[in-house]
């Protein structure tokens, strides 16, 4: 399966349950929506550091990585960037599943208790719908605390905000 990674606190929660239920995991970072770039930088950093911890292949996006421009517009354009962001990101991961031959799908996004957990799951459903495989919409926000918890242990990034501007404005408004 194909696990659209958001950031290494996530996955640390995310992992333990998908590997003992029996899942074959291979990790995909693709969040163009982190602002700013070096935030950007600091998450992927962190999620490369926990899959080499854990023996994983982090799976980039190689071909534009970081459209700014693009995502922001994107961003910009609607009353539920939430939605939108979400959207963009289960397409790309999608279609990289779909490319690899993978036939499931899911996200870290689902242990977050601050994420809408049903404007995921819509997304998701809608995204490997298009692309011909399954999305595994787990409940993992029980693996939440555990996975912070993991991460401090391993010293990697923590984040205090989702990732998009408007997001980091919010957190400290």
């Amino acid at each position: 399966m194909l696990l659209h990674v958001c950031c290494a606190p996530c996955m640390c929660g995310v992992l333990p349950v998908l590997e003992g239920n029996g899942y074959e995991v291979a990790p995909f970072f693709y969040n163009p929506n982190i602002h700013p770039f070096r935030e950007f930088r600091r998450r992927l950093e962190s999620a490369r550091r926990l899959c080499e911890i854990e023996g994983l292949t982090l799976i980039e996006e190689n071909e534009e990585p970081y459209p700014l421009e693009r995502t922001l517009s994107l961003l910009l354009s609607t009353p539920d960037r939430c939605a939108v962001c979400f959207e963009m990101r289960l397409v790309a991961s999608a279609r990289k599943a779909s490319e690899l031959g993978l036939v499931l799908l899911t996200t870290t996004l689902l242990v977050s208790p601050y994420q809408d957990r049903d404007l995921v799951c819509e997304a998701g459903d809608r995204a490997c719908r298009d692309h011909g495989i399954g999305f595994l919409p787990l409940d993992f926000r029980s693996s939440y605390g555990s996975g912070m918890d993991r991460a401090r242990e391993l010293e990697l990034y923590t984040q205090p905000y989702c990732g998009c501007v408007m997001s980091e404005r919010d957190r400290y408004r």
